[in-house]
């Protein structure tokens, strides 16, 4: 290897690790993200993200019983479930549209959405 190739190599290291920033900054906490709830399958809640927001927590009845989620500062995290587990409060903070938290044993679904949340429009078809 010359110096040359070293230069090169620190170049597009840099390069790929300053894109994968901008792309994580673009995606997080982009403004007007929902939380969406599901708990069986079904639809129950609906949440606003927002930087800067209050610290609240909600409460939704799961299969096996209540499950706790936090939201704060344009983020969401599961708290406290009913799950033998804990999983799903493992996973911690989520802030990006398409992130998930998904507690399988209570059926709580918690993901995140774009500006839109998902309100019906078709991204594409496939004959």
């Amino acid at each position: 290897m010359r110096p040359g190739d070293i230069v090169l190599v620190v170049l597009m290291v840099v390069a790929a690790a300053a894109s994968m920033v901008l792309v994580a900054q673009a995606n997080a906490s982009e403004k007007g993200s929902l939380a969406i709830i599901e708990v069986n399958g079904r639809e129950v809640m609906r949440v606003a993200l927002g930087a800067g927001q209050a610290s609240r927590d909600f409460t939704v009845k799961g299969v096996q019983g209540p499950s706790t989620f936090n939201v704060a500062d344009g983020r969401v995290r599961m708290v406290r479930s009913d799950c033998r587990d804990k999983i799903c409060i493992g996973v911690g903070w989520i802030d990006s549209p398409g992130k998930s938290i998904v507690c399988l044993p209570n059926r709580v679904v918690i993901r995140v959405t774009g500006k839109r949340g998902g309100g019906g429009k078709v991204d594409s078809v496939t004959e």
